[in-house]
């Protein structure tokens, strides 16, 4: 068969493979802390939620889970897409995953960083 009959996910389906399952490996244990943690934040008030997520280790735990989980979110939705979207639906479909998976990821750092810096202690 010629390379322009193989579809694109063939091409780098090994290399693809490979994000996901690092990206999958690097999930456990922030979901697991995530577990944990989140067991502990519905006892706070809404005041010690946020001083809890003002604490650097829990805000860049969170960052690091939002960044690692939505890269696989894209990664598995863009395998969907070049197995069985094609033409110019699938080049739209590849772009708009891009496009939303930006959007989540920036807006979900904005949301921990303006929380967690309104939150910081002064001089912190």
């Amino acid at each position: 068969m010629s390379s322009s009959h193989v579809k694109s996910s063939e091409k780098t389906g090994a290399w693809t493979w490979i994000k996901e399952r690092a990206s999958a490996i690097v999930l456990v244990p922030l979901m697991l802390w995530a577990l944990v943690a989140g067991a502990t934040v519905p006892g706070l008030d809404h005041a010690q939620a946020l001083a809890w997520l003002a604490m650097p280790t829990n805000a860049m735990l969170l960052a690091v889970g939002l960044l690692v989980a939505v890269y696989h979110l894209h990664l598995g939705i863009r395998v969907i897409i070049e197995d069985y979207v094609h033409g110019s639906t699938g080049k739209l479909a590849l772009m708009l995953n891009l496009l939303g998976c930006l959007a989540l990821a920036g807006a979900g750092l904005a949301f921990i960083i303006l929380i967690a810096l309104a939150q910081a202690p002064a001089g912190a």
